[in-house]
């Protein structure tokens, strides 16, 4: 039998969400990674938006985005492994802040790394040429310049963008920081949900988490500016919390290329 198929783009915190879940629910799959730009042209070929991924595909079954590949999952799985509360109050709060780290914080750790990170091709380049066609490394390796323009255009990123992002984590941490000084393991009830799962995948980067899958860049080859940020943030109680969560939670994996 056929595994399932991941396309991907290979550092996206969104995609490692999607293993996470996958791995969580005892899903062995086949992961497709590829580098920025041309995991758009993979989507297309799919029949997909340029912002489906991580896109499972599934015994002609497509599945797009780490909500809906939980949700799909989540349904059927014993109470030991769900990830949502049974209760609609319970639901809405693990969904509220999984849009709270998910979206709000996670689309500003991707403007403050992709902005600071892209100016450094030996910085980034196991993070978006690892596993990817030959003929995608050869482009990146040729055209990086080029791609990190249109990256930094299709974002809309700058130096105010990148900074502005940075003070909004802070605040964030803030927050999640406050949630978790009464003790609590977990950001909702007294084991794993969603929240937890999210939080730590999308915050991860943010502290250069051990055991994401996406190759986070290593931090000695980080500028100097970055490596304090992420310094600061691992020892904070959010950024202890993330590293529990990977080291507790997640199984140990390459990338199932």
């Amino acid at each position: 039998m056929t595994k399932p198929l991941l396309i991907t783009l290979l550092p996206s915190s969104g995609v490692d969400t999607g293993r996470w879940i996958l791995s969580h629910y005892g899903v062995d799959y086949t992961e497709r990674p590829h580098a920025p730009i041309f995991h758009i042209l993979a989507l297309k070929w799919w029949g997909m938006g340029k912002d489906d991924y991580p896109l499972l595909v599934q015994g002609g079954v497509k599945t797009h985005g780490a909500r809906h590949i939980k949700s799909l999952l989540d349904a059927d799985a014993p109470d030991a492994l769900r990830l949502m509360p049974d209760d609609e109050a319970g639901q809405k709060e693990v969904m509220a802040l999984s849009g709270f780290a998910g979206g709000d914080l996670g689309d500003c750790v991707v403007n403050w790394s992709y902005w600071n990170l892209l100016k450094y091709k030996s910085v980034v380049w196991p993070s978006v040429a690892t596993g990817v066609p030959w003929y995608e490394k050869l482009t990146l390796a040729l055209g990086f310049p080029l791609i990190r323009w249109a990256m930094y255009k299709g974002l809309g990123l700058d130096q105010s963008v990148a900074d502005q992002s940075l003070k909004t984590i802070y605040a964030g941490f803030d927050t999640l920081d406050e949630k978790l000084s009464d003790g609590r393991r977990y950001l909702y009830g007294d084991k794993l949900s969603f929240a937890d799962l999210i939080t730590a995948a999308c915050l991860g980067p943010m502290i250069l988490v051990q055991g994401y899958h996406g190759m986070l860049p290593n931090h000695a080859k980080c500028p100097t500016y970055m490596q304090e940020v992420y310094a600061a943030l691992r020892q904070r109680p959010t950024g202890l919390y993330i590293q529990r969560i990977y080291d507790e939670h997640r199984a140990a994996q390459l990338l199932q290329v």
